[in-house]
């Protein structure tokens, strides 16, 4: 009886890990994901886990919109629609009354950390793709990323969407960012280009998930950003592989 309430729990749990990841690939939000799983298989610490510290959900922009509006009509019956730079500049002057604490202005404001955050960085845009974001031809989310370009590689992608109707993707974006910040790291010279946007559009990508058991045996004390490095340098230096 014991064994067979244990290949239950054991079910269901797993039940519980595959509506994760589902949800993983939608790329809802940690407390959405937390709200829809069933806490009695499957505990916070292993969805947590199974997120791991990269997880990047992508927010709404239609409900946030309709929140913010709905606060607006409350607020000042007057204003009935917010651009994305209106919130934009609301929340830098936030920030700035609240003397950068965003803990406390997320609390007092009711905002959550990752859409203050994204709405914030849409300030670092240079006035171009502010434009774009407002027209809705460059996405809140994508826009995050490109804002921690310099105002050069800023400056070519709004003349690639402007001369081509290019579209930004979310993963496009990511990688622009993540290859930005790694030739700054080395002291080189980013220089983006369309050619450059079409073989990030092409590439390939593999997603492994690894059970909380798996982690623990094989990768113990090693952060998960630093996994895929780690898997990376032993194939590198496996000549049977």
């Amino acid at each position: 009886m014991a064994e067979t309430n244990q290949l239950l729990i054991n079910y269901y749990k797993k039940e519980e890990m595959k509506k994760v990841k589902k949800m993983m690939e939608e790329k809802l939000e940690v407390g959405e994901i937390l709200k829809s799983v069933n806490m009695e298989w499957i505990s916070k610490e292993e969805v947590l886990n199974i997120l791991g510290e990269d997880y990047e959900p992508v927010i709404n922009e239609s409900k946030i919109a309709n929140k913010d509006k709905s606060e607006n009509v409350l607020n000042t019956p007057s204003v009935t629609h917010n651009t994305p730079m209106e919130i934009a500049r609301k929340y830098k002057k936030y920030f700035e009354e609240y003397n950068q604490n965003r803990k406390e202005i997320c609390k007092n404001k009711n905002i959550s950390n990752g859409t203050f955050q994204k709405y914030l960085r849409l300030n670092y845009l240079i006035p171009e793709l502010q434009e774009f974001v407002n027209n809705k031809r460059l996405g809140i989310n994508p826009a995050e990323h490109i804002s921690f370009l310099d105002e050069k590689n800023q400056f070519k992608i709004a003349e690639i969407i402007q001369n081509y109707n290019y579209e930004i993707t979310y993963s496009i974006a990511k990688k622009i960012k993540k290859d930005f910040r790694k030739s700054k790291k080395l002291g080189e010279n980013y220089i983006l280009s369309k050619e450059k946007l079409e073989s990030y559009k092409n590439e390939k990508s593999l997603k492994i998930i690894f059970t909380q058991e798996e982690i623990a045996k094989y990768f113990n004390d090693i952060p998960n950003k630093e996994i895929k490095e780690y898997i990376i340098n032993i194939l590198e230096n496996t000549e049977d592989v």
